[in-house]
């Protein structure tokens, strides 16, 4: 490789880090923006049925669970001066938080109806609903990893799978989400031009959040290969 060669390589990625650091402020700001958007909406709702529906599934997924993917995100301000372990913990604490709001927001929605999941939103939510749930029980033996259950599951393969199903629970939330500027509340209180506007700030969300944990399983993935 000649100086010429690695010269450019060096400058292309400072620029790629440069560009993920643009990204991942820009979606902080769409994070809180939204966050903010829906707390004021469900406040002078009086956080009533479906607001307090979509306050506690915002907040859950769009907001909280965002953030907490980013935790480990070398590029992500909020995070990068804390030590692995810290961040690990703060990853945790913001995972379940936003877990237990997704899900009883979910739970709380199902409550009030009596016919369930008749459209893609519902479908698509429920299925968000089981896995946030299967990913919080993995995301807690992923951290604690007990003895009995690293005799069976490595702590590698834990981690490869929390990632992975962390991934796939976060997409579907946010599906959901991006379903649900398509329901008769949003409709209702929203103008069709916002309801674009929210659809296209979490569609861009979801896209910055996924490089972080992407990043992560690409590099997880080609760890297991090597070692298989």
């Amino acid at each position: 490789m000649t100086a010429k060669t690695k010269a450019s390589g060096s400058a292309f990625h400072s620029i790629w880090l440069q560009l993920q650091s643009l990204l991942n402020t820009i979606n902080h700001i769409l994070i809180a923006l939204v966050g903010l958007y829906f707390t004021v909406l469900g406040r002078s709702l009086n956080f009533q049925d479906t607001a307090m529906h979509a306050f506690l599934t915002v907040i859950g997924y769009h907001v909280l669970m965002a953030e907490a993917l980013m935790s480990h995100y070398p590029i992500n301000f909020v995070t990068n001066r804390f030590t692995h372990r810290t961040k690990s913990k703060i990853h945790g604490v913001i995972q379940l938080l936003g877990g237990a709001m997704a899900l009883l927001g979910s739970i709380g929605k199902i409550s009030q109806t009596e016919v369930h999941f008749t459209t893609w939103h519902g479908k698509i939510g429920l299925a968000a609903t089981l896995l946030c749930f299967v990913n919080l029980i993995g995301g807690t033996a992923t951290y604690f990893q007990p003895k009995f259950i690293q005799k069976s599951h490595p702590p590698a393969v834990l981690k490869f799978r929390h990632n992975l199903s962390g991934m796939v629970a976060f997409t579907l939330g946010m599906l959901a989400i991006f379903l649900g500027y398509r329901t008769k509340f949003t409709y209702k209180y929203m103008d069709p031009e916002f309801i674009v506007v929210l659809s296209l700030a979490t569609v861009l969300v979801y896209i910055f959040t996924m490089i972080a944990p992407m990043r992560s399983f690409l590099g997880k993935l080609r760890y297991r290969k090597q070692h298989l």
